[in-house]
């Protein structure tokens, strides 16, 4: 059985999730294509080194910013984008976590909430992206460890706010993925919650079984340890 591991001891971003599972092994050319067909974005994808650890960098170019967009707003896109049905279906399902957690929050309803930095065109992007790369690599069960969510404080559209950020707490704690605090930044993004929390079952380490593919994605910043979403595929018994 191919088994996907997400190892995420750095955390874990909308970004570094695209380019971990290319670097896995995903199509990248079907991928970029995807995005770019659903989203007005291009995408560049790059091989890097983060402090010794050579890994991908999948940056997202959006020529002009969006407005903040209403949750529905971002449904309709989805729908529109012209996806295969297992794609459509999962990225809807990744929004439809992130909208609860802030309706959670804020006290909004679905319909009459907003997002902020992730209704914009990135944040599409890194999630479509996402799910047809792991649409596209074909494992027959996705796990996750222990989130690292780091420490500190973030600044968000509605001031500086402990790490983890509400949103994120709320996703981690409704899909049921254990997580820790290490460091000094926020290393967990809503996005990044949202997308282990729709594909992922918890497990406390990697399983046994043959390692088929490493993957590291590369996030923007400069750490301590490498900034990168460890990935593996690993054949394990059923």
């Amino acid at each position: 059985m191919k088994t996907l591991v997400f190892d995420p001891v750095s955390g874990a971003a909308g970004d570094m999730i695209l380019a971990g599972l290319m670097h896995l092994g995903a199509d990248r050319e079907a991928v970029c294509r995807m995005v770019e067909s659903a989203v007005p974005v291009t995408v560049s994808v790059e091989e890097v080194v983060k402090r010794g650890v050579s890994a991908v960098d999948g940056q997202i170019h959006v020529p002009a910013e969006t407005h903040h967009r209403h949750y529905h707003e971002l449904v309709d896109i989805i729908k529109n984008a012209g996806l295969l049905p297992e794609i459509e279906a999962s990225a809807l399902g990744v929004f439809a976590i992130l909208a609860e957690a802030e309706s959670a929050v804020h006290g909004k309803s679905l319909d009459r909430l907003h997002f902020h930095e992730v209704g914009q065109n990135d944040a599409l992007a890194d999630v479509i992206g996402s799910c047809t790369a792991l649409h596209n690599l074909g494992a027959d069960t996705v796990l996750c460890t222990p989130v690292n969510v780091g420490g500190g404080t973030v600044r968000a559209a509605h001031g500086r706010m402990p790490v983890p950020a509400p949103a994120t707490r709320a996703i981690l704690e409704k899909g049921g993925l254990p997580f820790y605090n290490d460091g000094q930044r926020e290393l967990l993004t809503p996005t990044g919650a949202a997308l282990l929390t729709w594909f992922a079952d918890p497990v406390e380490t990697v399983p046994e079984g043959k390692v088929l593919a490493t993957g590291y994605g590369a996030g923007d910043a400069d750490t301590e340890r490498p900034n990168v979403l460890k990935m593996l595929l690993v054949e394990t018994a059923e």
